[in-house]
C-alpha cells in the first residue's frame, strides 16, 4: 500500500487507505494472513476501509494481497473489487497456454 504498486502504476490513481485506518488494514490483513481464514472483526476493517475509499473518489477497491478474498468470499462486496490475484491466475494461464 505505501509504494502504491511499487510505483509501476501510471494510468490510473492509486488510493491507499489513510492515518489508522492504515494501520489497521495491515494488522487486519497480517492477522488474517497467518491464521488463514477471517473473522468477522476482521471482514469489517476490510469493508470500512472500502467505504472510506469510495467516500474519497475511488472507482474501485483493489485486493492486492493474495489472501484478501478470504474477506468478501461469500460476501457481496457493497463496492467494486479488483482482485489481483485473479489478475496474476489469468495471467500465468495465459502464458502457459502460449508454451508448446
Amino acid at each position: 500500500m505505501q509504494t502504491r504498486l511499487y510505483g509501476r502504476v501510471k494510468s490510473a490513481t492509486l488510493i491507499p487507505p489513510e492515518g489508522d485506518m492504515f494501520d489497521k488494514v495491515a494488522d487486519a490483513y497480517m492477522a488474517m494472513a497467518q491464521v488463514g481464514r477471517v473473522t468477522d472483526e476482521l471482514r469489517e476493517v476490510f469493508f470500512t476501509a472500502g467505504h472510506e475509499l469510495m467516500r474519497r473518489g475511488a472507482q474501485a477497491v483493489m485486493l492486492g494481497g493474495t489472501d484478501l478474498f478470504l474477506a468478501f468470499q461469500g460476501r457481496e462486496a457493497p463496492f467494486p473489487l479488483v482482485d489481483c490475484a485473479d489478475i496474476h491466475v489469468e495471467a500465468i494461464y495465459t502464458k502457459s497456454s502460449m508454451l508448446p
